[in-house]
């Protein structure tokens, strides 16, 4: 009863897991650019046909194994023959019997004889077949050998065939050379088996491009111009700051421009300054038209954002700024962050 429990409570954990990960993954996803969703839902369609066409692929060599294996042994001698054919030998014929020396099948190709024996093992062959077919071939005076098996062959096989005129088909082997046999014509695949690594391919690239274009639409830098008043009347200062959609505005140096404009607004009397005040918001607040609470909401000013100073009120709680919209009014100093020296050089504005 015990265990069951713990196994019920682990169950509701994985679950709540595996839902927690799938909604914050559709937040993440819900706010990419649409060439981003779309590059994304092609690359997991494509990964997902490739795997298809990956484990039908691994399904379709297990089959043909198990088929291969369940054949009898002249059966099996006879689907090498076949095999032997399609590739090109030609003069394939199959010996078998008694007194055969351990050759089941003799074949030619580019003017060479070959002796072919195949064992339908599970197991791994043995090295003394190899020693039989190499007997077999002095014997015989052919030229080459092949040792056929749906299993495989030991170490010591290998080491037996070395410097021997003797090839070694394991299972992974002959089923390749089956493969190539199809591919060649012999036997044709259904269109249902060849199309899943074309179009998994072929959109697997598609997705590829369009990463590419997604990288090319993300927004670029762009520049935004911010005014202050300078110590001539009828002229403006104008600020380069440079800011991205998506991060909050940083203030570069400015560059001093003058150029007359005539004044559409009226502004309070300031004192004469030298250097114009930038300043960074520390807190987000109000901005309004009086230095006090009951003045007017004008706009707002957000944390990170940078404002040109103006000046300051009589009793020095509160700012005159201009923010990044233009906007002119008063805000509280806290909501600032000024260094106490160019907080003392600020003209006294009255309101």
């Amino acid at each position: 009863m015990f265990k069951r429990s713990r196994k019920r409570l682990v169950d509701d954990y994985v679950a709540r897991l595996i839902v927690v990960s799938l909604a914050l993954l559709w937040f993440s996803f819900s706010s990419l650019t649409i060439w981003w969703q779309v590059t994304i839902v092609t690359g997991i369609v494509s990964l997902f046909i490739l795997l298809f066409a990956l484990w039908n692929d691994y399904r379709q060599r297990s089959l043909r194994r198990k088929q291969l294996l369940e054949l009898s042994p002249a059966e099996f001698e006879e689907r090498v023959a076949q095999l032997l054919h399609d590739l090109g030998w030609q003069r394939v014929q199959i010996r078998g019997g008694s007194g055969d020396r351990g050759v089941d099948i003799t074949a030619e190709r580019n003017g060479q004889l070959y002796l072919v024996q195949c064992k339908r093992y599970t197991k791994p062959v043995r090295p003394n077949y190899v020693r039989d077919l190499v007997g077999a071939l002095h014997i015989q005076r052919a030229n080459q050998a092949i040792l056929v098996t749906t299993s495989g062959f030991t170490r010591q096989c290998y080491l037996e065939a070395k410097d021997q005129p003797v090839q070694l088909w394991d299972g992974r082997k002959l089923l390749h050379y089956i493969d190539i046999a199809e591919r060649r014509g012999a036997v044709r695949l259904p269109v249902w088996q060849q199309w899943p690594f074309l179009v998994g391919a072929t959109l697997l690239g598609v997705s590829l491009m369009l990463a590419g274009v997604a990288i090319l639409m993300e927004p670029a830098t762009q520049p935004v111009v911010t005014t202050q008043i300078s110590d001539q009347p009828n002229q403006h200062v104008l600020f380069d700051v440079h800011r991205t959609a998506t991060a909050e505005t940083i203030p570069a140096t400015p560059t001093v421009m003058r150029q007359d404009v005539q004044p559409t607004l009226s502004v309070p009397t300031v004192r004469p300054t030298d250097v114009p005040a930038l300043t960074t918001v520390f807190n987000g607040g109000n901005v309004r038209a009086a230095p006090n609470l009951r003045g007017t909401v004008l706009d707002q000013i957000h944390a990170g954002e940078s404002v040109t100073l103006l000046g300051r009120s009589p009793d020095g709680e509160w700012l005159r700024m201009i923010n990044l919209r233009q906007t002119e009014g008063w805000v509280h100093r806290s909501l600032l962050t000024i260094d106490p020296v160019v907080e003392a050089q600020l003209p006294v504005v009255e309101p």
